[in-house]
């Protein structure tokens, strides 16, 4: 029988859950609503409930409405992965800052969740997570060097050198979202002007398109990043310009990888990406006219391919190796 772990991808808007086997494949999944916490250990305690409670629930206990429950073998866990938005010390368990969870700082997330369950438990990057699951299952997998580009409601980024993620000195490098792409440009959450995030991410196209289009268009109550995309796709001026600003910004972060890092392929990834060649060819072509014209060719980019399931993917690799050693 495989072994297996637990794997977790925590969002600001959900939590997934998912048990993965050492082949890759996910037998059985969960999704929940995050909550907000203004305390570390509320969240460390209901983080573990959850957990516990997705575990408990494959051998037989009923789960709770929010829950999905699917038939699982009798044979528990060796490990819990855990894939967390933002800033981090993935050796050491550590999240510096915690936008999405309340803005929450130093979290030891894998040492107070792993004694609540009773179970190694580790934590990485959520976008380290995504990049890993797609070297191991997706569009990555072969590649000897490979950055990803996670755009959605904000923007990460991953580096990965033989399928290791390379952290840098202090744990994050690949933070991609928050180097500056247009001087004076508009104002990143994070404080700085002209950020990749304050320009690409849908939190960006939002804000951009409601300024652009100002009283001449009518706005739904939920608009969403893809009703952008698709009121450009049909024609609408204020639309069509924020997605072309969108993309050029986006050609501009990706020609400052390969500049930087010269790896041997881009993924885009993240729910921004599902706008398909609208986005990616513009910035394909942009990123080409800004590198060293002897090495336009030798851009290549893909987007990624396991959607949601690159970060419980990831968040597994993880627990696989530190199980393993490697």
């Amino acid at each position: 029988m495989r072994e297996k772990v637990v794997a977790v991808d925590l969002g600001g808007t959900n939590l997934r859950l998912g048990v993965v086997d050492s082949a890759g494949r996910i037998t059985r999944r969960r999704r929940l609503a995050m909550r907000a916490f203004t305390a570390r250990e509320d969240l460390y305690s209901w983080l573990a409930e959850a957990i516990g409670d997705f575990i408990e629930d494959g051998h037989g206990r009923q789960g709770g409405r929010r829950a999905r429950r699917v038939s699982c073998d009798r044979q528990g866990p060796a490990a819990v992965g855990i894939g967390f938005a933002g800033p981090s010390d993935a050796e050491r368990g550590l999240i510096y800052y915690a936008p999405n969870v309340g803005c929450m700082t130093d979290l030891r997330v894998a040492s107070r969740v792993g004694k609540l369950l009773g179970l190694p438990t580790f934590l990485e990057n959520d976008a380290n997570c995504a990049a890993l699951g797609e070297h191991w299952r997706g569009a990555g997998r072969g590649a000897r060097s490979l950055f990803l580009f996670t755009v959605g409601t904000g923007i990460g980024g991953s580096f990965l050198i033989d399928g290791q993620v390379w952290h840098g000195e202090h744990g994050i490098a690949g933070e991609i979202g928050h180097t500056v792409v247009a001087t004076g440009g508009p104002r990143c959450n994070c404080g700085k002007e002209g950020c990749l995030e304050a320009l690409v991410s849908a939190t960006a196209i939002l804000k951009a398109y409601r300024r652009a289009a100002g009283r001449a268009v009518r706005m739904p109550a939920e608009l969403t990043a893809k009703m952008v995309f698709d009121r450009a796709r049909r024609g609408d001026a204020a639309a069509r310009s924020v997605v072309d600003r969108s993309a050029r910004a986006l050609g501009v972060g990706i020609a400052n990888v390969f500049h930087l890092l010269n790896p041997e392929l881009v993924l885009i990834g993240g729910g921004v990406s599902r706008a398909g060649s609208m986005l990616l060819g513009p910035a394909v072509e942009e990123a080409r006219r800004a590198i060293f014209p002897p090495l336009q060719g030798k851009l290549r980019v893909k987007r990624a391919s396991l959607g949601d399931d690159a970060g419980l993917l990831g968040a597994a690799r993880v627990a696989f190796r530190h199980l393993s050693g490697i």
